[in-house]
């Protein structure tokens, strides 16, 4: 049987930005059976993979072995008894987890069995709705008028899913409601933050009440997870938790002692002047007389309510550091007034001896002094008051839309994997399209590095001030490659990763009568026309034409550390990140495997490759 209440969840980022919310107490649920959940009907199962035919509605071929959850479910019968129920139950809790879904599947994550987040099969709508993928599902009242029954309900901001079969990821961070000591509630249920694929698609969304469909007609204090199984077939993996279940670490006996003049790095205050001495509740430079040339220091207990690691995150301006039982947490060092660091430590239950210490002598830094701290089964809280927090510089983006075909230059930073260094493509030609649909194309190796869903641009790195030259993609990213396209291989050889060899010369592009523009280059002495289209809003196909192609000229239409063949015609990269599928099905593509990549080879047949992107 399955007991922790606390599991592990993987990183997250987003194309308007970076947001973090692993937690160090975070842990996984082991997915080798079922013990962990209750599903009375029996329709779902352990798997070691699953996938998708996306020609074929509701169909789910799964693999046999462990870590994949499968529900395998005939459309048309209903019941609370075809559900995966948590045989643990929650508050406040971080959730994130991947899952797949096939042609025209429905499900949904309900937190507390109560509140739902909507998973559906939205691939290729312009715009969501409530009851589309990621959408905060509505509540209902049958007392109310005909077409008023259902009310609230909240759309992602953006729709970002991807196609039936790919394995998509979601992150919710969940604020229980709260009830007074005798049981009233005096809080409403908050979604703290949703994000899918990536994207922030849900922020300080506040409810009501429980959704349509709830375990209970009330609001709870308490509730275990559930899974809607009985719209449809889906699989799921990489279920991580955090189940915020324990009481926060507190201030008390907090007193200060301020200090004027200018203070060396590792100033011993015990032989300096004190100009004030006071009590507080909370930290704050707001005690000061000054704004620079000072120095203040705080000593009083952290009350640890549970034994184990803490983890503290410092912003000052300034020189600052952080000790508990005399032992540096955060040791003196300066840093800008928007600049934070975190230190960890482990503690028992119980009081402990807490200094803080901040010193400024830079008049051009204004002051600030901001402590949190998270810690064995408590999200992160504030220990200063909300006024000594000084935020960061940041500037109104500059933002790129793409109301029509849009073609814009500029830098391109990616990395090939999150431990790489970071590459950056000098010519970069990116496409923005009405449909939401966009990509990045490599003018010096006729490659498209990468596509998105969503917003287009954001080009504050390259017009804010002096800028870098840069732009940053506004959506859910999926990252190809930017080697050569074309290429003459053979048995094992390593795919040339530039243009070495293939007397490649970029000649632009030239925009047609909806400015989509065809990207011209000459290699392996062909003239090369190279044209993406966007199909039915899902999709791209790119169609690569050469004039008198050379002998044994292929073309790489993918690369990744896996790359498997789905259907006829159908191949999955990157462990189901994207497909690739192949409109012609008389070309016979080859996968070979060179240095531990994969690789999808097809002939550049009669002078012609044409495929499709889908993701």
């Amino acid at each position: 049987m399955f007991k922790s209440n606390r599991f592990f969840l993987p990183f997250i980022a987003w194309g308007l930005g970076v947001i973090a919310m692993q937690s160090a107490f975070a842990q996984a649920i082991p997915l080798d059976d079922l013990s962990a959940f209750t599903n009375k009907a029996g329709n779902w199962k352990i798997v070691g993979d699953a996938s998708v035919d996306i020609s074929k509605v509701n169909v789910l071929n799964t693999k046999s072995g462990k870590g994949v959850l499968a529900c395998i479910h005939e459309k048309g019968k209903y019941g609370q008894e075809y559900e995966l129920v948590s045989n643990f139950k929650h508050g406040d809790l971080d959730l994130e987890l991947d899952f797949m879904l096939t042609k025209e599947s429905n499900s949904g994550i309900y937190l507390q069995g109560n509140y739902e987040v909507q998973l559906f099969d939205s691939w290729g709508k312009k715009s969501a709705k409530y009851n589309d993928n990621g959408g905060i599902y509505e509540r209902w009242d049958d007392s109310k008028p005909q077409g008023e029954k259902g009310y609230e309900g909240y759309a992602p901001r953006f729709n970002v899913a991807k196609a039936p079969g790919l394995w998509q990821n979601i992150k919710i961070s969940y604020q229980a409601p709260r009830f007074d000591a005798a049981g009233k509630k005096i809080a409403n249920a908050v979604f703290l933050k949703i994000i899918l694929n990536g994207v922030l698609i849900h922020e300080n969304v506040e409810v009501s009440g429980p959704t349509r469909g709830a375990l209970t007609a009330a609001d709870v204090a308490s509730g275990p997870l559930r899974i809607q199984g009985d719209h449809g077939s889906l699989a799921i993996k990489n279920i991580v938790i955090n189940n915020f279940d324990k009481k926060p670490g507190t201030l008390s006996d907090l007193t200060y002692k301020t200090f004027y003049g200018s203070f060396a790095k590792n100033e011993d205050f015990s032989k300096q002047t004190v100009a004030e001495t006071g009590k507080a509740n909370a930290i704050s430079w707001e005690i000061l007389k000054e704004n620079n040339n000072y120095a203040y220091v705080y000593n009083g207990k952290f009350n640890a309510p549970t034994e184990g690691e803490y983890i503290f995150k410092l912003q000052a301006a300034g020189n600052a550091y952080v000790k508990i039982d005399g032992q540096d947490v955060l040791p003196a060092e300066s840093k800008n007034n928007n600049m934070s660091r975190t230190g960890k430590v482990t503690l028992k239950a119980g009081a402990h001896a807490i200094e803080v210490l901040n010193s400024k002598t830079e008049g051009y830094m204004r002051p600030s002094l901001a402590l949190w701290v998270s810690g064995p089964g408590f999200r992160e809280i504030s220990l200063n008051t909300a006024s000594s927090v000084t935020a960061g510089g940041g500037v109104d983006p500059i933002l790129v839309t793409a109301p029509t075909n849009t073609v814009m230059r500029s830098f391109m930073d990616f990395k090939k994997t999150p431990d790489a260094k970071n590459v950056r493509i000098v010519h970069a030609v990116s496409v923005g399209s009405p449909s939401n649909l966009h990509y990045t194309y490599d003018l010096e190796k006729g490659a498209i590095l990468q596509v998105w869903r969503g917003e287009f641009l954001d080009a504050t790195p390259m017009w804010h001030e002096r800028g870098d030259g840069s732009s940053r993609p506004r959506g859910s990213v999926t990252l190809l490659n930017n080697e050569m396209f074309l290429g003459k291989t053979s048995g094992q050889s390593a795919w040339t990763a530039d243009t070495t060899g293939s007397g490649y010369r970029p000649k632009g592009y030239a925009l047609d009568e909806t400015d989509a523009p065809t990207f011209n280059y000459i290699a392996f002495g062909s003239p090369v026309a190279d044209r993406v289209s966007v199909v039915d809003n899902k999709y791209f196909v790119r169609e690569v034409k050469v004039t008198n192609p050379v002998k044994d000229l292929v073309a790489r239409l993918a690369e990744g550390t896996s790359i498997e063949k789905v259907s006829e015609g159908l191949y999955a990269v990157n462990n189901k990140s994207y497909f690739i599928q192949l409109t012609d099905k008389s070309v016979k593509p080859e996968i070979r495997t060179v240095n531990g990549t994969q690789e999808l080879i097809v002939p550049v047949k009669n002078g012609e490759v044409k495929y499709a992107i889908l993701f």
